[in-house]
């Protein structure tokens, strides 16, 4: 019996120190070991895969499982063609349909990667709209994230979204449907819902990733990585790290609530130029000679955290 309350008067000295300890930090450290706890308890929470039977969205839950990280993986079929593991579970999901989203998207969800987009289609002019899916799909899925307080959005786009002049945004626009008016519709909503009072301190934020030309060859890794911001470089990227950056956004305190865009850095090309380099190197084997031209906001990283360091935070008019 007095070992038993030896032990417990001990925790109970533990816990009053700490929570002396909290009320002691100064407000900055607070917040940060509050998000800290937050993106703790988010990491044991499943993360939400929508578009999972996509290009993007399959490396997406196959980085996850790769880190030991639970997720759902939901198809429109509600069938998942990657390889199944105790860690997933397979869900039928719609982004279209609210109802779909609103029984995938709780309060025990640990975040949401949304790589659901209508040019993942065969035919996106016939079988599915581009707006319905990547502006209205897109934006259903964001205000059920603040409503559930889900700590992290990561939302695949496109790079050249933002550019309509550019040969990248008018090719893409024309090939599948209006793909492109559909997705910088969406982001900006995105950026304007996450732009409300008190959201940044409940730590309820979001990702804009905007990828390259697309690949299927297995991922080079953070090093061969280049982010940058202002939508006027790109390249190609293969879709596993494609994929490692979104998982490896969700836990960055850097990466909240910034839109970047992702290429290999030997692949970089102004956007005007981008489209005829991708083209020679896919078709033609020809090797990209990088830009020599610099924004100033460019970024590179050996590490995961050193890549999304020094990411400027959107503005939202």
């Amino acid at each position: 019996m007095n070992r038993l309350l030896l032990i417990l008067t001990v925790a109970l000295q533990y816990v009053s120190a700490l929570q002396l300890t909290r009320r002691a930090l100064p407000g900055a450290a607070a917040a940060a070991t509050a998000i800290g706890t937050q993106n703790a308890l988010a990491a044991a929470k499943p993360v939400l895969v929508l578009g999972a039977n996509g290009g993007t969205g399959l490396e997406c839950v196959k980085y996850l499982q790769k880190k030991g990280r639970p997720c759902v993986a939901a198809t429109r079929t509600g069938e998942f063609v990657g390889d199944a593991s105790k860690l997933v579970t397979v869900a039928k999901g719609d982004v279209t349909d609210a109802a779909s989203l609103a029984s995938l998207i709780t309060e025990q969800t640990g975040a949401v990667i949304f790589a659901a987009s209508a040019s993942r289609q065969a035919d996106a002019k016939k079988t599915s709209n581009a707006k319905a899916v990547d502006n209205v799909g897109l934006v259903n899925c964001a205000k059920l994230c603040i409503e559930k307080s889900v700590p992290r959005l990561v939302v695949v786009s496109s790079g050249g979204v933002s550019k309509p002049s550019s040969a990248v945004y008018i090719f893409l626009n024309l090939a599948a449907n209006g793909i492109m008016d559909a997705k910088i519709a969406g982001e900006d909503a995105v950026r304007k819902l996450y732009a409300a009072p008190g959201l940044a301190e409940k730590n309820v934020g979001y990702t804009v990733v905007r990828p390259g030309g697309l690949l299927r060859d297995p991922g080079l890794g953070v090093s061969a990585v280049e982010l940058n911001q202002g939508d006027t470089k790109s390249g190609r990227i293969n879709r596993a790290d494609v994929a490692a950056i979104c998982i490896e956004s969700l836990d960055s305190k850097a990466a909240f609530d910034t839109t970047f865009e992702c290429y290999y850095a030997d692949t970089a090309k102004g956007l005007d130029d981008v489209m005829k380099s991708n083209a020679a190197a896919v078709g033609a084997g020809v090797k990209t000679t990088p830009t020599e031209t610099s924004t100033g906001r460019e970024r590179r990283g050996d590490t995961w955290p050193k890549l999304f360091e020094g990411l400027e935070r959107d503005r939202v008019a």
